[in-house]
């Protein structure tokens, strides 16, 4: 009797590129192979230059121990802290926002005139861990989509005022 055989493609639904697996399995992801499938990239809310709020992570007022409250603060990624998008990643789905979530990167000089040593730099957020800030209402708002003479633009909800991103 013969020893059946696993299979050698695995389908997901998940949305990666080719992989292979341990025993020369290769693992696939359904929308690679789906015509007209479209969470290979996911669709972001946020564009460069939009002011948005983090509404996820910890809380400003929490009580931290004091070692962990000096990283928290090091790191300015409270919830409730406003900032401005400096990029957007469409394949990853995640943004960087300017003076929030700072790591510390160590860097060799690459060149004479290039810096080394420890460097600090915004960190990437997932997009859905922020929210579109309205500087008119002073508040995290979702935001609608109106045509108007052929141009898309995105308004609050709550004030009617028109984001310039």
């Amino acid at each position: 009797m013969a020893v059946a055989q696993k299979k050698e493609i695995r389908y997901t639904k998940s949305a990666i590129s080719k992989k292979i697996k341990p025993g020369g399995r290769r693992v696939v992801s359904e929308a690679l192979i789906k015509r007209g499938s479209t969470n290979l990239v996911p669709k972001l809310h946020i564009k460069s230059g939009d002011t948005v709020v983090l509404i996820a992570g910890p809380k400003r007022d929490g009580s931290y121990e004091p070692d962990l409250k000096k990283k928290l603060d090091a790191r300015n990624a409270y919830k409730g802290q406003v900032g401005k998008v400096v990029s957007v990643s469409r394949a990853t789905g995640k943004v960087i926002i300017e003076g929030v979530n700072m790591v510390t990167r160590a860097t060799k000089q690459r060149s004479m005139t290039g810096q080394s040593g420890l460097i600090r730099k915004e960190g990437a957020i997932f997009a859905s861990r922020v929210m579109l800030y309205c500087t008119g209402c002073k508040k995290p708002t979702r935001i609608q989509h109106k045509v108007e003479n052929g141009k898309k633009s995105r308004i609050c909800r709550h004030c009617n005022q028109a984001f310039d991103a």
